[in-house]
């Protein structure tokens, strides 16, 4: 399949210059673009960065997320970052009405975190930088600044050499996290390797990879599954330490129901989701058996048994994944089944 091509060139531009790729929701490019795009030019002009964004329906392959990518010196980054964080937290009101958000429709789905999210996409190079030997790094920069930083899994199935960078928090911790990442940038030689703002040349089954946007490091990233429980805890707000969380370890039960039809994608190959997603939360996760739904429906029973705060991490990369799965298959009708 076709590939972005990410070249080995070294951080070239200008002396000092460095670049950046910041994932921007549809519904924040018009007021970053501006009308007739006076806004875009307003911003490259005070900040001296160039930015350049992806075509309105080019998004950045398992979201549908436009790429934009900036090029300037570590301040003119983070500047402009803010300002297009600055946008994304304006979500029109129209997209928080729960009527107006139809699961089965993912260009009108909006999930309410994020807004206080920063995405970013940065080669795997810089993202071992960003999380350093053993999480050491990134669990230092979500110390540092009160924000809790995930990187996206290596997607399967697509040659991405890149990683996005998940940043949710308060506007000034996500600013300072930001801050600590673009650092990274500035120290990995390869950090503009991949200069690229269209993946529409990507092939590759999107939909039978972990979402690139996905709410969960790969386990080798995590740092101790308490620190994917407080994953959780800090989607919802609040931000737990490790020691927090083992002292919270009352046990919970929790049920949920899940769609006949949508069980296999959180099991997984050879149930590999089931185990990685247990692995992560340290919850205990069991699934009724084939046939046997809650009354009246269609829904197998899910039980998760573990510590509030695992529970609670198990029941959010549950439901991240089934909402994420209702997307692809309402984008690709011919992947039901």
């Amino acid at each position: 399949p076709p590939e972005v091509v990410c070249t080995k060139r070294s951080n070239t531009g200008e002396e000092g210059e460095y670049f950046l790729k910041v994932l921007i929701p549809s519904y924040a490019a018009g007021s970053i673009i501006g009308k007739g795009g006076q806004t875009i030019v307003q911003l490259q002009k005070e900040t001296g960065a160039t930015i350049k964004l992806s075509k309105s329906k080019d998004f950045y392959p398992g979201t549908t997320e436009r790429v934009c990518l900036v090029q300037g010196t570590a301040e003119a980054l983070n500047a402009v970052h803010s300002f297009i964080a600055e946008k994304v937290r304006e979500i029109p009101q129209a997209m928080t009405k729960p009527e107006v958000v139809n699961i089965l429709q993912p260009q009108t789905t909006m999930n309410p975190d994020r807004a206080k999210q920063a995405k970013l996409i940065v080669p795997n190079s810089t993202a071992g930088l960003i999380i350093g030997k053993g999480g050491a790094t990134v669990k230092a920069v979500m110390e540092q600044s009160g924000a809790w930083v995930q990187l996206s899994q290596k997607p399967e199935g697509i040659n991405l050499q890149e990683r996005v960078v998940t940043v949710s928090g308060e506007p000034e911790q996500v600013h300072k996290a930001v801050s600590a990442i673009v650092q990274k940038v500035q120290e990995d030689p390869q950090s503009s390797s991949c200069l690229n703002i269209s993946y529409a040349n990507v092939a590759g089954p999107v939909a039978n990879s972990n979402p690139t946007g996905s709410p969960y490091a790969s386990p080798a990233d995590v740092l101790p599954a308490a620190a994917a429980a407080a994953a959780a805890a800090g989607a919802a707000g609040g931000f737990l330490t490790a020691e927090k969380l083992a002292a919270e370890s009352a046990k919970e039960l929790v049920e949920i129901a899940v769609p006949e039809n949508l069980v296999g994608a959180i099991l997984g190959k050879g149930g590999k989701t089931l185990v990685e997603y247990q692995e992560l939360t340290g919850a205990r996760i069991q699934i009724s058996k084939k046939g046997e739904f809650l009354p009246g429906t269609r829904n197998r029973r899910v039980t998760i048994t573990g510590s509030p705060a695992a529970t609670q991490a198990a029941q959010y990369l549950i439901s991240q994944r089934v909402t994420y799965e209702q997307g692809v298959r309402a984008s690709n009708p011919q992947k039901v089944g």
